[in-house]
């Protein structure tokens, strides 16, 4: 018996494959913009500064290449590790002081208060102020000679305290400023997560016997860890890498007492005017951040579970 064979038409599946590749190809052109900008902006820089810190340069002018010498310089270079030290300080001073005071702000705006929209207003208003605003207000308020907080100790004390001109003062003060700035966009980030964990398992909780802090402790704090993390990530790498508050505020003085890695960076550039190890020195931070960042994803990564 003889077959029919019966012919494919194909013509038929050319528009539909016309369709799905058009399909395909449009989400690219939308993102497109998105990526070039990205690599302009993010990637680029990054490659330009590591073929900038292989060469001896005089302002602008890449003069000679000199390979890891400028790696090799940084390394042995007392400044640098004390700056390390006190990037150190900074950030982790900042963020031990931030973390509980937002925390605590999100638990505090999550349940019933008198006018709680108005304090979420209040709470959010250092965030919408730029870091210059900031530092030079703050200048003004701890001014030992005309400051309002300086001609209040000496009412009370008889004292004028001259923060900013004590080492010790000066990292304190920078440290309050600073919390003071960024609490804000941490406890946002908290109250959103907290507001998302369910009233039943407080309730049963509760129930249970189980006191404020033990809810808190096994139901609130495993179910927001995710979130606290990323808030980790995201103000480890801004206190890290804060230029603008120290630079208005303190300079890096007095006596270098706040003179942060990232501060090295801008006066080794723009002061000393040697950009060769300027971005050496900024790469060596952009691999700090990258460290960081591996080291919290990595964390972020574990499942949270209720105790």
């Amino acid at each position: 018996m003889a077959s029919t064979a019966v012919p494919l038409d194909l013509s038929r599946s050319l528009p539909a494959r016309r369709t799905r590749r058009g399909r395909t190809s449009l989400p690219v052109v939308f993102i497109a913009p998105a990526i070039v900008a990205v690599f302009l902006i993010s990637i680029y820089p990054i490659f330009d500064a590591a073929i900038l810190s292989l060469f001896q340069t005089r302002y602008a002018e890449k003069l000679k290449f000199v390979g890891l010498a400028n790696y090799v310089a940084l390394w042995n270079d007392a400044s640098i590790w004390a700056s390390a030290g006190k990037s150190i300080v900074y950030t982790g001073a900042s963020l031990l002081l931030v973390i509980p005071l937002s925390l605590g702000l999100a638990m505090l705006l999550n349940s019933n208060i008198p006018l709680r929209s108005t304090a979420r207003t209040i709470i959010v208003l250092p965030w919408v102020v730029s870091q210059t605003v900031v530092a030079l207000l703050w200048a003004w308020l701890l001014n030992a000679d005309f400051g309002p907080i300086a001609y209040a100790t000496q009412a009370v004390a008889g004292t004028r305290p001259a923060l900013l001109a004590s080492p010790l003062g000066a990292m304190a003060a920078l440290i309050v400023v600073n919390v003071w700035a960024s609490y804000p966009q941490a406890t946002l980030l908290l109250l959103a997560a907290v507001q998302t964990v369910p009233l039943e398992l407080h309730e049963a909780a509760h129930i249970d016997g189980a006191s404020a802090w033990k809810r808190f402790r096994y139901v609130t704090l495993p179910l927001i860890r995710p979130t606290l993390l990323v808030v980790l990530i995201q103000l480890t790498l801004l206190y890290f890498n804060m230029v603008t508050l120290v630079f208005t505020l303190t300079g890096g003085g007095p006596l270098a007492a706040t003179d942060t890695l990232a501060l090295r960076v801008l006066k080794i550039s723009f002061e000393d005017w040697n950009l060769g190890r300027g971005a050496a020195l900024g790469l060596v931070i952009t691999a700090i951040n990258f460290l960081m960042s591996a080291l919290y994803v990595k964390a972020l990564r574990q499942p949270a579970q209720l105790e």
